[in-house]
């Protein structure tokens, strides 16, 4: 099995796996009970030695007893004097021997309660008959054993019920095989993610962090980033974790794509959150909505109606007035905006490339939340311009055929990962330390000492107001994972 083992087959196929042996235990008990009623009836005999003179008493043999007890010598008088078929005779008896005593029990179950009696009557009585007789088979010598019937067979007044704990058990044992035997062969035949090591095999690249799942507050808003309403959740810190594994890669000037292989796989929760971190450790960072067939960037943080980037690309508005201040220092966004006719060739103008360069001067890192690559063109003509691809798998939704066809499409080289609703197990929310991460000649490598943390820089109000009227706090801002890094005070021109 790839990716997990057997803890991953139960956190994904568990509820399958309960299912089936809840069903085949209830199927159990249901025919456990509904069976049909059969009667017992039981004789009993005793066997002792027989005493002759100038002869030694020989102790019976019970084993022997038994077997002589259910052979021809006895069940055929018996059925010729009830008139029936020895074969079906042998069906419903039974004979056991008393532990540490010469006593055998004649036993017949049969759906009918006085066929039950006559015929464990009948059994004993030939047996009796049989060792009792003068002379042996074929007028040999008269056996050495004496029988004596001292309980008849009584016509039993209730059915035979089976205890129920035995059906409970068998259909739970069988439940569970039967459970965990279809899940393996739901598992190799879903195409489903298998883990964060499956998803790295696809990627060709390393999985940079694998954020847990987040459990919500009632009134909380679903689409703001973790980092804003839960700092002190597991979910804030893998991202931040993220950050530390992302930066050594980040030089001056770089764009980060961030997309996915399909849609609602968490691409603008994963694109909101690490702009927000990158700002957070004080590096100056803008957020551009690429996603102009289904644009989320604004809803996000709150934002209205404003120009953002269809407005740049199509109407010529200005860059510097379509930006806006984040809800933390560092941190400015540049929304979708209103949309204009034609706006799905918009990403493929030749001011496209103009508008990067030009952000890319304002701001140490530009991260680009952009559509699913097997939705639209949208990702591949940004991936061309962008320095790093993130590629955002959701263990609950992608596909490892999406994962590899969207892998296809981009550029392999430059291709990195993160893994959403991760399991709290293994490697989450971080993941292994023995993860490689290419890190470029002269940086420095990733898992030195994590800075100690100190106070947050408090957050600043978003507005509406082009960013060139207002300067940009210098205030720094360090987590456990992140590192201070001096802004280079490049602004927008007024």
């Amino acid at each position: 099995m790839t990716g997990g083992g057997p803890a991953r087959l139960i956190r994904v196929h568990g509820w399958w796996i309960l299912l089936v042996t809840v069903l085949v235990t209830a199927a159990a008990y249901a025919v456990g009970t509904t069976a049909p009623r059969e009667f017992r009836a039981a004789a009993i005999v005793v066997v002792e030695p027989r005493v002759r003179a100038n002869t030694t008493p020989v102790p019976p043999d019970m084993g022997t007893e038994k077997q002589l007890a259910q052979s021809g010598l006895v069940v055929d008088p018996a059925a010729r004097r009830l008139g029936v078929d020895p074969g079906h005779l042998t069906g419903g008896l039974s004979v056991s021997v008393a532990p540490d005593a010469d006593v055998l029990t004649f036993a017949y179950t049969d759906g009918d309660a006085l066929t039950a009696q006559r015929r464990a009557q009948a059994l004993a009585e030939a047996y009796v008959d049989y060792r009792n007789a003068d002379d042996g088979p074929g007028g040999g010598p008269a056996p050495t054993q004496r029988a004596t019937l001292v309980t008849d067979a009584a016509l039993p007044g209730a059915p035979v019920r089976r205890p129920v704990t035995v059906d409970l058990g068998l259909g739970l044992l069988l439940g569970l095989l039967l459970g965990a035997g279809t899940a393996l062969v739901r598992d190799r035949l879903s195409d489903r993610l298998r883990g964060r090591d499956d998803f790295a095999r696809l990627l060709g690249g390393p999985v940079l962090a694998g954020v847990p799942r987040e459990r919500r507050r009632r009134g909380e808003d679903p689409g703001r980033p973790v980092l804003l309403r839960a700092p002190h959740s597991p979910a804030a810190e893998a991202y931040r974790y993220l950050r530390s594994r992302l930066q050594p890669l980040l030089g001056d000037n770089t764009t980060v794509l961030v997309t996915s292989a399909d849609g609602r796989e968490g691409r603008t929760t994963a694109a909101a959150n690490l702009a927000t971190a990158l700002a957070q450790s004080g590096r100056g960072v803008i957020l551009v909505d690429a996603d102009l067939c289904r644009p989320r960037v604004a809803a996000a943080f709150g934002l209205g109606d404003h120009p953002g980037l269809c407005d740049v690309l199509a109407r010529d508005v200005p860059v510097g007035e379509a930006l806006r201040h984040g809800p933390v220092p560092r941190l400015r966004l540049l929304t979708a905006g209103q949309r204009a006719p034609g706006a799905a060739d918009l990403l493929g103008s030749a001011r496209l490339p103009q508008v990067l360069r030009t952000l890319r001067g304002w701001c140490d890192v530009v991260v680009l939340d952009c559509s699913p690559v097997l939705a639209v063109s949208d990702a591949i003509v940004l991936a061309q311009l962008c320095d790093h691809v993130v590629l955002v798998g959701d263990l609950r939704r992608s596909t490892r055929g999406s994962v590899a066809r969207a892998v296809a499409e981009l550029s392999r080289g430059r291709l990195l990962g993160i893994l959403l609703n991760a399991p709290r197990g293994r490697g989450s929310p971080a993941p292994r330390g023995d993860d490689p991460v290419p890190v470029p000649p002269g940086l420095p490598a990733v898992g030195s000492a994590p800075v100690a943390p100190t106070s947050p820089a408090s957050a600043a109000p978003v507005s509406a107001a082009p960013v060139s009227a207002t300067p940009v706090s210098p205030a720094r801002a360090s987590t456990l994972y992140g590192s201070a890094v001096s802004d280079n005070g490049r602004q927008p021109p007024p």
